[in-house]
């Protein structure tokens, strides 16, 4: 009976896993957009699961910030207003630049060759076009830079602010071509701490992550 019990355990979170990735990859592809429903009855036709692994998927993406849950009802996308984007990028790019800042002073070559790896995983995946894959591993990239600075309080925030950072990317709505560009900059910026140049490093950061707020509001004035 131990075992049956366990089995099921596994078999339901297993559910939920596909159901959690499932509904964050429409988010982060922008199918589903701020303020919009998530489409439950469709998720579990889609599974062919009971309400009870959905609720344990939006309840992981409510906590991750990507969703609200509202009362005894639905569960929505969470809208990011223009001026909280231009306020969020602000705030990126001062982690962001502390972050290459200080990897680039204590950083050692393994630290550079596994980020390398990360960012050649980010060109491939773009290079398909799959953007919401990539958004996740871009996330992934920028918090391995700040884990590796080896202080585990910059590294906390960044990590409770990479949902809104997810978010801030498709408000911003980058097309492919853009997006491409601005992933192959992770190359640089590691090839800068590399390097030793921290300043470069800086400021190469800075540009990846400011430029992409300016070409939309480029884009806006049009």
């Amino acid at each position: 009976m131990a075992t049956s019990t366990k089995t099921y355990e596994i078999h339901r979170q297993s559910l939920s896993d596909q159901v959690y990735h499932y509904i964050k990859s429409l988010i982060l592809s922008g199918e589903i957009r701020g303020g919009e429903r998530i489409p439950e009855e469709k998720v579990a036709q889609r599974f062919g699961v009971s309400r009870t692994p959905i609720r344990e998927a939006l309840s992981r993406l409510e906590e991750y910030g990507l969703i609200q849950i509202k009362p005894r009802s639905y569960a929505e996308v969470v809208a990011l207003e223009p001026h909280e984007a231009v306020q969020l990028a602000v705030i990126r790019s001062q982690l962001e630049t502390l972050s290459v800042g200080l990897l680039a002073d204590c950083g050692t070559e393994e630290d550079f060759s596994e980020l390398a790896l990360l960012a050649k995983e980010c060109n491939d995946l773009i290079a398909t076009g799959d953007i919401a894959t990539t958004f996740e591993k871009d996330s992934l990239l920028h918090l391995e830079i700040a884990r590796r600075t080896g202080n585990r309080h910059l590294y906390e925030i960044c990590e409770k602010l990479d949902a809104k950072i997810q978010m801030l990317r498709l408000v911003l709505s980058i097309p492919l071509e853009k997006l491409i560009g601005y992933v192959k900059h992770h190359d640089g910026i590691i090839d800068a701490m590399r390097r030793r140049d921290k300043e470069m490093a800086i400021a190469l950061m800075k540009h990846h992550v400011m430029n992409q707020l300016n070409d939309q509001e480029r884009v806006n004035e049009q």
